[in-house]
């Protein structure tokens, strides 16, 4: 590694072995779609390589950054490169609200031409996806007061508090989520209804299960003293990520479940 304003890194294995591990997996997953023996455990060994690669590949950057080559010039790339990653998560939420709006403002033949579906039994919006609209959205008041906490100096008391808290709101609201999906009334396949919705709730929980990992990861490097009160992007990406999923899921709510239900107006029959 040469010091420099910008980003200039030697050599490193982890992104082919990265890409191998994600090769891996596909191709496990294309066998256990064809049902072939053991294809899951290809799935699982490809898995655990990635996560070990990706820790590897992570502790080399900390290092980088606790040996002083991260530059103002450097963070500046790895705010742009959070930024264009948030964008693109929204562009794949995009495609899947593109596909709710075109089935529910226009239900064809196959469902009756009625939105919600014949036979299928909408959530309740005002019972557990209320409540973890709640949950979300104090967990971002609680990340934010971490957040704030640690830029005025409070590496003790307010940071530890608030981070503990999000991570365990995120946590009850996969719990939640979880006893949601199982209490409903349909599946992915019951047609275009189950699939949208499952597919929308569904990768939005996968990024509170990321999300709460990072914020796991966050804490940790919270803990052992790895953020200052001007040297803190990590923990800044953090609370970034998660606002967008706070955000993300206000939005799934009103649509999803209050507007698709027939809460805010009655659909005609």
């Amino acid at each position: 590694m040469v010091r420099s304003p910008y980003y200039r890194v030697s050599p490193s294995p982890w992104p082919p072995l990265v890409a191998f591990c994600l090769v891996n997996m596909a191709l496990g997953l294309v066998n256990w779609m064809y049902r072939v023996n053991y294809s899951i455990y290809i799935i699982f060994f490809g898995g655990f390589l990635l996560a070990s690669c990706l820790s590897l590949w992570w502790r080399d950057l900390l290092r980088e950054g606790d040996q002083g080559y991260h530059s103002k010039y450097v963070i500046k790339t790895f705010r742009d490169g959070m930024v264009m990653f948030i964008v693109s998560e929204v562009m794949f939420f995009f495609s899947f609200f593109w596909a709710f709006f075109t089935s529910s403002l226009s239900p064809n033949v196959e469902i009756g031409g009625n939105w919600t579906p014949y036979g299928i039994r909408s959530p309740n919006a005002f019972s557990i996806p209320l409540l973890n609209t709640w949950i979300l959205v104090t967990s971002g008041i609680s990340v934010n007061y971490s957040y704030n906490s640690l830029k005025c100096k409070d590496y003790d008391y307010g940071p530890v508090v608030g981070m503990v808290f999000t991570i365990f709101c995120g946590v009850v609201f996969v719990g939640l989520q979880y006893k949601e999906y199982f209490s409903n009334s349909f599946c992915i396949s019951d047609g275009i209804y189950g699939s949208v919705f499952y597919m929308l709730t569904g990768f939005h929980g996968a990024h509170v299960i990321f999300g709460t990992v990072f914020l796991i990861v966050t804490f940790g490097r919270l803990w052992f003293g790895h953020f200052l009160s001007n040297r803190h992007f990590g923990f800044e990406a953090c609370v970034w990520y998660w606002h967008f999923v706070d955000v993300i899921w206000i939005v799934v709510y009103i649509f999803v479940y209050v507007w698709s239900g027939g809460r805010m107006f009655p659909w005609s029959s």
